[in-house]
């Protein structure tokens, strides 16, 4: 299993739902370059949304793995999307977890900031304004997405309130992504027959409901299931039914 988190998040989002299946599949979890990482990448890298799903598939094979399930959550969720329509054969299955999808990519509440990231000086605005207790905690920042502690999360905006390298690359991320992509990755849905999990979340701001369930049709062997008290970001607010509704995806539909 792969997991892609969501925009400015970090790996660690995943913890608690990688402790809860470790002991039965091999979990991978990478920093990618969403905004919360580390390290930047190198100033030549391609970082749209296609560029990064590339990066997946670059990974699976620095792992020796032909194929592997993707689990993606927020913009995570458009990135597996996207490395499904390109490289099917590299899915073994797939579960979208509360994510951009057709023409919601990046979502209304988001879509001017991403295209304002081009202008200079915004983000760095932006990685500055996260930074901040007040505004991390608040609907502006991660309230948005979280039911629970947003204000946990802060140590998320570190690397981008500091790095310039890291705010070149979320840059790059928020003016590479389009509608165009996620709208083209849905045309091959339909082609795809292998098991397909889509979870979403009952209290979610960004993604309708009805946009999961959309999701969920598009897949001859797709399947929905609503978290209760979640928000975007159910690997941080509900990691336990989430680990939950994974492990029982994988044993039921016997992926291998």
């Amino acid at each position: 299993m792969v997991f892609l988190q969501g925009f400015l998040a970090g790996p660690d989002v995943w913890t608690p739902v990688v402790s809860e299946l470790a002991g039965r599949h091999r979990c991978i979890t990478v920093d990618w370059p969403f905004g919360a990482h580390t390290l930047p990448m190198r100033a030549d890298a391609d970082l749209s949304p296609p560029g990064v799903a590339e990066l997946v598939v670059e990974v699976l094979d620095l792992l020796g793995e032909s194929s592997a399930v993707l689990v993606g959550n927020d913009s995570g969720g458009a990135i597996a999307q996207l490395v499904t329509a390109a490289h099917p054969d590299r899915v073994a299955a797939l579960a979208l977890v509360a994510c951009d999808a057709f023409e919601v990519f990046p979502p209304g509440a988001y879509r001017l900031l991403f295209r304002l990231a081009a202008v200079p000086g915004v983000v760095r605005a932006m990685a500055a304004a996260m930074n901040v207790p007040v505004v991390a905690r608040s609907r502006a920042g991660f309230g948005a997405v979280m039911e629970r502690g947003p204000g946990s999360v802060r140590h998320w905006t570190v690397p981008a309130a500091g790095d310039a390298g890291v705010r070149r690359d979320i840059a790059k991320l928020m003016t590479g992504a389009s509608r165009a992509q996620t709208l083209a990755a849905a045309r091959t849905f339909g082609r795809y027959d292998r098991p397909v999990l889509v979870v979403w979340a009952d209290r979610d701001r960004l993604f309708p409901l009805r946009l999961g369930r959309r999701l969920a049709e598009a897949f001859p062997r797709g399947r929905l299931e609503v978290v209760a008290g979640s928000g975007t970001f159910v690997p941080h607010d509900r990691p336990e039914r989430l680990a939950e509704l994974l492990a029982g995806f994988l044993d039921h539909q016997a992926v291998r």
